[in-house]
């Protein structure tokens, strides 16, 4: 029998942040907080001008807004770390702990995040250097820095770590919800969605007078849909890079070809042969695709059909990755329909059911295929629009309003309501984290519901 016991866990790095600001000196925590503090605007400028010198990092701090937010959370995160005397060490390292989820968020890699603190780590012991002139107060000055930021990038880390697990998660449940969509409904959709827009693209090629510009496959509706949601659906199937050379084939080739050739009918129609094979081409990829598939049953709201908002972190995130690197400007549209604790209220909860449901139809029937329709909460819906600019997503906005505003809602035993809707509008600016853009479309419906229901508001 063994009479060795239990090996004591290690300490939390909590525990070890509060044990080092109780044993490090009055004077030595007092000498880093006047250093930190009279150098947090110049660490920050620091931090900025090194990290915006790599290329992967001005992806996610390029953009003029995230500088300005993010300059000065920079200022308070120096000043708050090294604060003396620290006021709440509790909250200072679930602060930690936020910032590493936030990172993890917006898939911020972990290897910048240590490269900036090693920076301004390295920028702090020098300003530390010129005004610290005992060797031994320095000498316990630079020791407590080291350990106050390794000890707050490790709580970051962990976070960090256990978001991170937690986003690839949802990214896989949402590729696997994806794949279990009705297929042969949705195959159909599509099939028929590559064949209208090539009708219309030989009809308009057939006319006397040619317009200025074929519309694009990548534009069309079952472009949108293949851009947005099939690479998703089908993550890994060959036959998306084959469709994928498909469509830049048109859209960069055959159709400038066949633009500039109005006079010239003889090559004009051996042109439009070779786009009716291509044409063909996605045409077939397009069933193999499908018909590789299993169909998988998760994912939606049980009472609308709509997404559940599980997957709007995998759907956000990489629409925000696709804005950042092809230069695709999206939308966020948070919609409530007001007054709706009155229908529950006076009608019964199953009217508020059957008025959801009847919301959730217009909406999917005014947005287009590669759009995202989310229900949100009880009465809100989130809805992103995909390639569109603010103007385009505020006519869209305005349109659904309008048909909420026209049509009798149906609610049982002949009785008929009017029901309208609040609509906030945010469009991408360029922030990486996908929950800032849903807080300014929230606040923009906030607005909206406000200023006397009934109106799109637009984020300021």
């Amino acid at each position: 029998m063994s009479n060795s016991a239990a090996s004591p866990l290690p300490p939390t790095p909590e525990a070890e942040m509060q044990e080092l600001v109780q044993k490090t000196s009055e004077q030595t925590k007092e000498t880093v907080w006047r250093c930190a503090d009279t150098n947090a605007l110049e660490l920050a400028d620091h931090f900025y001008k090194g990290m915006l010198e790599y290329p992967q990092a001005s992806v996610f701090l390029g953009n003029t807004i995230v500088q300005d937010r993010l300059h000065k959370s920079m200022q308070g995160w120096i000043r708050e770390l090294f604060e003396h005397p620290q006021k709440d060490l509790e909250k200072l390292t679930a602060h930690q702990r936020h910032v590493g989820a936030v990172h993890a968020r917006i898939q911020l890699p972990m290897h910048l995040v240590n490269r900036g603190a090693r920076m301004l780590k390295h920028r702090l012991k020098h300003h530390l250097a010129a005004v610290c002139t005992d060797p031994a107060l320095h000498i316990d000055a630079l020791g407590y820095i080291g350990q106050m930021m390794d000890l707050a990038l490790e709580l970051m880390s962990s976070a960090y770590l256990r978001n991170s697990e937690r986003e690839v998660r949802s990214d896989e449940a949402y590729r696997l919800f994806s794949m279990g969509q009705n297929m042969s409904v949705e195959r159909e959709r599509q099939r028929y969605a590559l064949l209208e827009w090539s009708q219309d693209a030989l009809f308009t090629l057939h006319r006397p007078l040619r317009p200025v510009a074929l519309a694009r496959l990548s534009t069309s509706e079952f472009g949108l849909w293949f851009t947005h949601k099939a690479s998703v659906i089908f993550e890994g199937a060959p036959e998306i890079q084959a469709i994928q050379e498909s469509m830049l084939t048109i859209d960069t080739m055959l159709l400038p070809q066949l633009q500039s050739l109005a006079a010239q009918e003889l090559k004009a129609a051996e042109l439009i042969t070779e786009l009716q094979s291509v044409v063909d081409e996605v045409k077939f990829q397009l069933s193999t695709l499908f018909e590789r598939q299993l169909e998988v049953e998760n994912g939606r709201d049980t009472l609308t059909r709509l997404l559940n908002r599980r997957f709007l972190p995998s759907v956000m995130n990489r629409e925000i990755h696709m804005a950042q690197t092809q230069g695709q400007s999206f939308a966020v549209l948070m919609l409530d329909i007001d007054h709706f604790k009155r229908v529950n209220d006076t009608h019964g909860h199953e009217a508020g059911d059957i008025v959801l449901q009847q919301a959730a139809a217009i909406i999917l029937n005014e947005v287009r295929n590669g759009d995202f329709v989310f229900r949100y909460g009880g009465e809100e819906v989130l809805i992103m629009l995909v390639e569109v600019s603010a103007e385009v997503a505020h006519r869209i906005a305005e349109g659904l309003r309008k048909q909420f505003e026209a049509r009798d809602f149906l609610v049982g035993q002949g009785q008929k309501l009017q029901v309208t809707v609040s609509i906030g509008l945010a469009v991408y600016d360029g922030h990486p984290d996908h929950q800032y853009l849903v807080r300014r479309a929230d606040q923009a419906m906030y607005e909206a519901k406000t200023s006397g229901r009934n109106r799109v508001c637009i984020a300021k």
